[in-house]
């Protein structure tokens, strides 16, 4: 368990960016109790646990609902090591699709799924075996390969993938090979109860409240939250062991997912059983759904009252669907609630019973930040802004799609929530299914609200803190370390910051007007070429850039290296002929395999001059800039663009020799 403590420095820094990033973004992960006995492998060295193989003749809910109704199979037997299967195996397979049924009990806290999955190995090598794995609150009742009913082994797989740290392992053993390529169907039933807990992040030392405001996971009667891969592992899936205490594994093993997965699709029949109250909304892959017999355009505000069956000795039903959706950038995410809801054009708010006052602040700064997001993407949204209220005032925010779950009060700040609304009106107004376009647009708009709000100096200073986890992220030498391009990055230290950056540095290039008009005439469904942006940019500048996309976005080359060589003056005669104008020569080198078009500005006691240099690769490049009175210092770079050591450099102007 050391490891989780005890890293390299890298490792230290990674957990440190996390721990900060529960503070800062809301990056939440959940936690639950873990029985005494649900740890602890047998004595061959696996946790055994029945294999059911024939479904049930009841309908596919209530075979969810009851796995013990189903007839068994023989038990499997016992594994002789606790190395079933190897990490190659684990991450073979990749899932196209997924189908579930799931039967809530909130008041035990209990799930039951049976879910029909379609997976392919994507190795390329032949599986004898595959690895299917769950929560370890989670037990497997019963797994059928292709219609047939299969044996298979389990044991408990250390792993902070899930809440509880710990994986439930199936291994199952085929009845003939799966070819690379190939697709198998499976069948399979599964149940337990998901509680929270803050046991992941207390053992790296969190503190405990900091940990238990992170980790609010839950099957509840109140609130139903599973936050999907990388907080609870409440469906099957296939992925090697990671511990938080390894640098950035875990949260490369979490993007990596996803980014695999997102071309799957998922399709959901939710059966939720209550007493008094009942749900009145669930958000199922990050869309909303209305229960079933919803009547449609049936208005739905916190002015209804619930259905409030006080007293009711007798178990209600109610059932949501999600049809089949592409899964998309998604940790396959899952809540349901009792919420009351509050809209206005372009914003749904579903605040708590009794906090429904709450929801007229955020309106307000919804309707001051909207007019800047318009001015960028259009004034037609394509989605609302779904915001959720969270159970506890402490728990920190999580962010799915155009929504965004968190504490709603009264007493929001309209500093502090304006940048998260600007960032969800990005969400709202653009879409793409490129990633770094998805999340960078949206943080582009929360930099220029801070610019807007907070001027230039702020703004910089805003990106320059979130920079060196991306030094230390990019590589140095493509020719040997790839990197993460952006139209296929999985960390978001890519294709949230480093994407925000890009677009920044095209504001620069392009100038406002152009970049706005691309954005607003971006088409999700005309987006079949990675270079589709880059076609709508040059349109309307009339500007050459595939230098810029070609070392920025199609492939990563680092980050520029750049110091400034010289700045000299000499004086010159202004045009009147009298008094006295300067001419200042700039010379940048850039050391890295990286091209960067910076902002370059020399100063005097009368007048500031900016201008735009471009600096190649491993090369240099020289700038000549008239300015009235006497020159007294040289700025390559503002901030706009980031570098590996420092994003400003001064250099004091000589004259010439």
């Amino acid at each position: 368990m050391n490891s989780r403590l005890y890293g390299s420095k890298n490792s230290k820094l990674y957990v440190l960016v996390f721990l900060l990033s529960l503070l800062v973004a809301g990056s939440a992960l959940g936690q639950q109790a873990v029985s005494p006995t649900q740890n602890k492998p047998s004595s061959s060295g696996g946790q055994i646990i029945f294999s059911r193989g024939e479904d049930s003749p009841n309908s596919a809910g209530n075979a969810a609902g009851n796995p013990a109704s189903q007839q068994p199979v023989p038990s499997p037997t016992a594994p002789s090591s606790a190395a079933l299967v190897s990490d190659a195996e684990r991450t073979a397979l990749t899932y196209s699709s997924y189908n579930f049924e799931v039967h809530l009990e909130p008041a035990q806290h209990s799930i039951s799924v049976q879910a029909r999955v379609t997976a392919q190995n994507s190795s390329d090598k032949s599986l004898d075996r595959i690895a299917l794995q769950l929560s370890s609150s989670l037990h497997w009742y019963s797994i059928r390969v292709d219609g047939r009913p299969v044996k298979f082994q389990t044991e408990p797989v250390e792993s902070d993938i899930d809440h509880t740290g710990v994986l439930t392992e199936a291994v199952v053993t085929l009845a003939r090979p799966l070819a690379p390529g190939a697709a198998i169907q499976m069948n399979v039933i599964y149940s337990g109860t998901i509680q929270q807990s803050a046991e992941r992040l207390l053992r790296l030392g969190a503190p405990a409240k900091i940990a238990e405001s992170s980790e609010w996971d839950s099957v509840g009667a109140d609130f139903t939250a599973l936050r999907g891969f990388g907080n609870v592992i409440w469906f099957p899936v296939s992925t090697a062991p990671v511990l938080l205490g390894q640098g950035s594994e875990m949260f490369d093993s979490v993007g990596k997912w996803k980014l695999r997965e997102s071309d799957a699709h998922v399709a959901m029949h939710v059966l939720v059983e209550y007493l008094d109250v009942k749900p009145s909304v669930a958000i199922l892959n990050g869309y909303v759904v209305q229960p079933d017999g919803t009547p449609p355009r049936q208005p739905a505000t916190s002015a209804a009252p619930p259905e409030n069956l006080a007293g009711n000795t007798v178990l209600q039903v109610a059932s949501f669907t999600l049809p089949s959706t592409r899964l998309g950038f998604s940790p396959l995410s899952f809540f349901v609630m009792h919420a009351g809801r509050e809209n206005v054009s372009g914003l749904d708010i579903y605040s708590r019973v009794g906090n429904e006052a709450a929801a007229a602040t955020y309106q307000k700064i919804f309707q001051q930040t909207r007019p800047l997001v318009e001015q960028w993407l259009g004034s037609h949204p394509r989605r609302p802004v779904v915001l959720v209220d969270l159970p506890d005032a402490a728990d920190l925010p999580f962010e799915e799609r155009n929504i965004l779950f968190l504490p709603l009060t009264t007493a929001a700040a309209s500093d502090s929530v304006g940048p998260v609304m600007a960032h969800m009106l990005g969400h709202s107004y653009f879409q793409s299914s490129r990633v770094w376009l998805n999340e960078g647009v949206a943080q582009f708009m929360t930099l220029l609200w801070i610019e807007q709000r907070a001027g230039f100096a702020t703004t910089m200073a805003q990106m320059d803190s979130r920079r060196a986890a991306l030094a230390i992220a990019e590589t140095s030498d493509p020719g040997v370390d790839p990197g993460q391009s952006l139209i296929k990055a999985w960390s978001d230290i890519y294709y949230r910051d480093k994407a925000a950056d890009v677009l920044w540095m095209l504001r620069n290039i392009v100038g406002d007007e152009a970049l706005a008009k691309a954005l607003q005439a971006y088409v999700p469904a005309n987006d079949h070429e990675p270079s589709y942006l880059q076609e709508l940019l040059q349109k309307v500048s009339s500007k050459n850039l595939e230098w810029f996309f070609d070392d920025w976005v199609y492939r990563d080359r680092g980050l520029p290296d750049l110091h400034v060589v010289s700045a000299y003056s000499r004086s010159i005669l202004n045009r009147n002929g009298t008094g006295k104008n300067y001419l200042v020569s700039v010379d940048v080198q850039n050391d890295s395999f990286c091209s960067a078009e910076v902002p370059v500005t020399v100063e005097s006691a009368s007048s500031t001059q900016t201008r735009e240099l471009l600096v190649p690769s491993h090369s240099s490049a020289s700038m000549r800039v008239l300015i009235d009175g006497k020159p007294s210092q040289a700025i390559v770079n503002d901030g706009s663009v980031p570098e590996v050591l420092t994003s400003h450099h001064e250099q004091t102007v000589l004259p010439a020799q």
